[in-house]
C-alpha cells in the first residue's frame, strides 16, 4: 500500500514544482499540499473505504486559491497570450 501511495504522490510532485515555479505557490504551501494529498491517498487505500473520504479527496482545500492566483498571474492577457505562455509552461521552457 505504500508503494502505491508512495507513487502517487511522486506522479504529483512536478506539476507542483512548476506552479511553485510560476509563483502560484510558496514552498510550504506545497508541502501543506503533499502532506494532505499523502494523507488522503493512505485513506483511499485502506480496508475500509467512506464515502466521505472520496469527497475529501476530490474537493482539494486549493481549487479556489489555485484560480485566484492564476487570474492575477494572468492580469487579463489575452487568449493568444495565455495559450502560449501556458505551452511554454508545460514543456518546461519557462
Amino acid at each position: 500500500m505504500a508503494e502505491i501511495v508512495q507513487q502517487r504522490i511522486e506522479e504529483r510532485i512536478p506539476e507542483l514544482e512548476q506552479l511553485e515555479r510560476v509563483g502560484l505557490f510558496t514552498k510550504k504551501e506545497v508541502k501543506s499540499i503533499i502532506k494532505r494529498a499523502t494523507a488522503l491517498e493512505y485513506k483511499l487505500h485502506r480496508v475500509i473505504i467512506n464515502k466521505e473520504d472520496f469527497i475529501a479527496y476530490i474537493q482539494p482545500e486549493n481549487s479556489g486559491k489555485i484560480h485566484w492566483r492564476a487570474m492575477k498571474f494572468l492580469e487579463g492577457e489575452s487568449v493568444e497570450r495565455f495559450t502560449s505562455k501556458y505551452t511554454l509552461l508545460q514543456t518546461g521552457h519557462l
